[in-house]
């Protein structure tokens, strides 16, 4: 996963946040701002249980300042993110339509919304939370990250389908390999320049 769209935005929450009714939420949030961001660090260096580890704890921040100002906005937001970010996609799926629909016009809420969607296997669900993303934020930088995010998703299930075939359980592999090809498939319909995505599919789609 590349984070890198919400993280830009959560690195700025840390200096327009001001007074509210609940200076303390305000303290606890930025904690759990700072503690996301050194997450992605974490994880950008290869400490991956670090990074995960940090990322609980900003977790538990933004679930503390939403027990203080449940109001808070930037908090769902940013809780969404990390239970995404930490593949807890079920429940950051919920944080999602919380804070969609206090801000509907966040593109990466959408975008993020879609991948969790698509992890859990509800492909045509996230399809539709992709292209909202992108009718709200045209730019080519949440294109080409949610294109290597999928492209990420359909090889690592790919994976796991021939780890599944390689145990004798060949129903669940084939599973697992459909779904990947589909993702990939929708990468590519994004992406129709990226051969290296094209060719998965090709070869992936002949090993069926």
């Amino acid at each position: 996963m590349k984070p890198k769209l919400l993280i830009a935005f959560l690195s700025l929450a840390i200096f327009s946040c001001t007074q509210t009714k609940e200076e303390k939420a305000f303290k606890i949030f930025n904690e759990g701002v700072t503690l996301s961001l050194n997450a992605a660090e974490e994880a950008a260096k290869g400490d991956e249980v670090k990074a995960t580890e940090t990322n609980n704890l900003a977790i538990e921040k933004f679930r503390e300042t939403l027990k203080i100002d449940s109001s808070h906005l930037l908090a769902k937001s940013a809780l969404a993110h990390s239970l995404y970010w930490g593949k807890k996609f079920e429940d950051a799926i919920h944080w999602y339509n919380i804070a969609i629909h206090g801000d509907s016009a966040m593109a990466v809420l959408y975008q993020e919304r879609g991948l969790c969607k698509i992890n859990l296997g509800r492909v045509t669900e996230g399809k539709k939370d992709i292209y909202k993303a992108f009718e709200l934020d045209p730019s080519n930088e949440i294109k080409a990250l949610t294109v290597e995010d999928l492209y990420d998703i359909g090889k690592l299930a790919y994976e796991y389908g021939a780890g599944y075939e390689k145990e004798g359980k060949k129903e669940i592999g084939l599973t697992y390999k459909k779904f990947a090809i589909e993702v990939l498939a929708l990468s590519a319909e994004i992406a129709p320049a990226r051969k290296d995505i094209s060719e998965s599919i090709k070869t992936f789609s002949n090993e069926l």
